[in-house]
């Protein structure tokens, strides 16, 4: 029979024995705890080394400024070593091999960050202050730092470093440094040399300069010469590309990286050698590599950076890219709905990846998350941000660019810099607690309501196994995650978390900028249902009268798009004001009093069947095309047309409109001018005006209503001869590229 401890030495000796256990804990406990500050006061000094090392001033500078802001204290800086009992340590150190990788540690009192020569202190620094402080930023406008007299450390013997050698998530709004290295990222600036990222091949052979008096320097195709891409087999481009190379280099020595890579379009030379090179390497890639290498030859101290895009995704077969050759592969075509390992639509870019980890040393993946023309909409892809971070590293990369966009009002983009910041850093972190941190942290109370509603877009999407477009439409998921049931669901969700965070207004804007996606997609469905059950109108008796609740959604919108400095709405640079007036004005319906209301057109060339169906009763259905040139508008690419309407019988008219859209990052211009004509019989038309644009257009207004007056006579036929700028312009990317011109309602009263 086993006997008790009480049993076995007694009462006393049992009192005894528990006051040695206790004291012993507290003594080993207090050995083992710093007592950074006590009571809003410190002994210790922060050192660093006297080598005026730039990483270590940041990283002191850093930690200083954090334990103030704790506890009102600062800690002075020194680069005096001396032997100092209480002491903060700081330095680089040859013993943290990768460059941004750092250890923390203590030892008798003393703390000891160590980091590799590039940011390791720096990232030290911020390792601490957020694991064992409790500082985080979750925007570069909202940190939460605790504040308290005491700060103590446990015993900390902490090593940490990057799985991924470059992690930039693309920022559009101006963040500042320090938020940048708190979520240990990179930049663009820090790596490539300024002006030569990516798009290059029009800085070395400029097509104003050489086009006319060279053509061949130029791709070929359909037996002729254009100026969207170089011809790559022809030696006198090599020559310019490295003679314009060395003149670059000497304005920036100190950068390493330098872009040789296509311009942003589909074209490719297709001349006889090119096409030769092509056919032997089995991809369009092929004269790429081959002419990049030859660049690379001269500069092998440098790494000179191509693309693999869209037309060049596919690796060659057998050239392989020199040692100092990055390949930029981008994901572009691929849903965003499935990660890419389980998507079967993304099985050539699955075989991609893995051709080209064989044979390339350096592979930098660039990655899309966002939805580009409408980044204010439900774009619900979190879930696969780590299954396609995993995967990229699994085959071989060490280099990314995640281009969020992220901007304030971006769906979700405060979130998503946190995960991806994390997530380049360590791809296996646990998101679940990351995404749970952020949302409590950034959204207080209405935590739990947000979890919700990104629970539900991602399990409504799911179950519809709808795919989610880097240019999509909220109108492609009205009847699937964006159906009216969901979105009942969805603005409850909202309504409860607005009312929890009521008297604190930094989380209640969260909240209200968090909502503005779900906002954009009610009024976007509601556009393309205008006189349906989801639209802006109701039928009475024959009369339309617009829905009180739709006009207080876009005033709301719009304020709060204004109380939180958003300024853009899509990557084309669409403005909150510019969202709001084009959709006061296309709520704005033309059926009172409009002559042409549902009346036939005719056009002399078809409009692309890719918008509207190209269906030319959009014309003339009463309302107007906004800012989105996927919703009512219908597009013609590169040519003149004329546009004729029949408004059935003679009438007595005083004016005519034609509305257009500008939007010059899509390649849509307004057009050069458009010239309007009546008739009564359909056969002898007379001029009643001619309207030109003015300018260039590299700024316009995004919508454009070209009105005529008409002289008091009756009229049945109007005629609108349409003439496009048809090609893009110098200052345009793309300049020389076939434009678009985008035509909407015809009003006539």
């Amino acid at each position: 029979m086993k006997k008790s401890i009480n049993q076995f030495i007694g009462t006393k000796g049992f009192k005894f024995l528990l006051f040695l256990l206790l004291t012993s804990f507290q003594f080993n406990s207090y050995g083992k705890t710093i007592p950074l500050v006590v009571n809003g006061k410190s002994d210790y000094v922060i050192v660093i080394s006297a080598k005026e090392n730039e990483s270590e001033k940041k990283a002191a500078l850093l930690l200083q400024k954090n334990i103030f802001q704790i506890s009102g204290y600062e800690i002075p800086i020194s680069n005096q070593l001396g032997k100092r009992k209480k002491a903060i340590y700081i330095n680089v150190s040859n013993i943290v091999q990768d460059p941004d990788g750092f250890s923390i540690r203590t030892k008798n009192e003393k703390l000891y960050i160590e980091g590799g020569n590039k940011k390791g202190c720096i990232y030290g620094v911020v390792t601490l202050l957020e694991k064992y402080m409790g500082c985080r930023y979750y925007s570069s406008t909202y940190a939460s730092i605790p504040s308290k007299k005491d700060i103590n450390l446990p015993e900390i013997d902490l090593k940490d470093e990057p799985k991924n050698d470059c992690r930039i998530v693309y920022i559009v709004d101006k963040v500042g440094q320090e938020f940048i290295d708190w979520n240990r990222l990179n930049t663009i600036d820090d790596i490539f040399a300024e002006g030569y990222y990516v798009h290059t091949f029009g800085k070395f052979v400029p097509w104003q300069e050489y086009f006319k008096s060279h053509p061949e320097y130029f791709s070929e195709m359909n037996g002729r010469r254009n100026i969207d891409q170089l011809c790559l087999s022809n030696p006198e481009v090599l020559k310019l590309t490295i003679e314009k190379l060395k003149k670059e280099m000497v304005l920036q020595p100190n950068k390493e990286y330098w872009s040789v890579s296509q311009n942003d379009n589909f074209s490719y030379c297709q001349c006889e050698k090119c096409s030769k090179t092509i056919t032997e390497e089995g991809s369009p890639s092929g004269p790429i590599i081959r002419f990049v290498n030859e660049v690379a030859k001269q500069f092998p101290d440098k790494i000179i950076s191509t693309l693999a895009y869209e037309y060049s995704r596919k690796a060659p077969i057998i050239t392989k890219p020199a040692k100092n050759v990055q390949v930029m592969l981008c994901t572009i075509e691929l849903n965003r709905s499935k990660s890419i390992e389980e998507d079967k639509g993304s099985e050539s870019f699955k075989n991609d990846i893995i051709e080209w980890g064989k044979i390339c040393n350096h592979i930098y993946l660039w990655d899309y998350n966002i939805d580009f023309a409408n980044s204010v909409s439900p774009f619900p892809n979190l879930h696969v941000l780590q299954p396609n971070i995993q995967f990229f590293v699994k085959n071989n990369v060490s280099a990314h660019f995640q281009q969020a966009n992220a901007s304030v009002g971006s769906e979700f983009s405060e979130l998503k810099v946190y995960l991806l910041s994390r997530l380049l850093w360590n791809p296996d972190a646990d998101v679940a607690q990351l995404t749970d941190e952020f949302l409590n942290g950034y959204y207080g109370k209405a935590a739990p309501w947000i979890k919700k509603y990104i629970d539900k877009l991602e399990s409504e999407l799911k179950k519809s196994n709808d795919g989610l477009d880097i240019y999509g439409h909220p109108t492609s998921h009205q009847n699937t995650f964006l159906s009216q049931a969901n979105i009942n669901d969805y603005n409850s969700f909202f309504d409860n978390a607005e009312k929890v965070v009521q008297t604190d207004a930094a989380q209640l804007l969260h909240v209200k900028v968090a909502r503005l996606p779900l906002q954009f997609a009610i009024m976007e469905i509601g556009k393309n249902d205008m006189f349906g059950p989801r639209g802006w109108y109701s039928e009475k008796n024959g009369e339309y009268n617009v829905i009180p609740e739709k006009v207080q959604m876009i005033e709301d919108f719009y304020s709060v798009c204004q109380q939180a400095n958003i300024d853009h709405l899509n990557e084309s640079g669409l403005t909150p004001k510019s969202y709001y007036e084009s959709t006061k004005r296309f709520i704005d319906v033309q059926v009172k009093g409009n002559l042409s209301f549902k009346k036939k057109v005719t056009s002399s060339d078809a409009p692309s069947p890719q918008y509207s169906k190209g269906d030319l009763a959009y014309l003339t259905n009463g309302v107007r095309g906004d800012s989105n040139y996927k919703v009512h508008w219908l597009g013609w690419n590169g040519i003149d047309f004329t546009l004729t309407l029949d408004l059935e019988k003679t009438v007595q008219a005083k004016t005519i409109e034609i509305s257009s859209l500008w939007d010059a990052k899509s390649w849509i211009l307004h057009p050069a001018g458009i010239r309007c004509l009546v008739s009564e019989n359909g056969k002898d038309f007379a001029e009643v005006g001619n309207v030109l644009t003015d300018g260039d257009q590299e700024k316009a207004e995004v919508n454009k209503v070209f009105a005529f007056g008409v002289p008091q006579k009756g009229i049945r036929y109007v005629k609108f001869e349409v003439k496009g700028t048809n090609q893009l312009p110098e200052w345009h990317p793309s300049a020389g590229s076939k434009s678009w011109v985008f035509i909407d309602e015809i009003v006539v009263k």
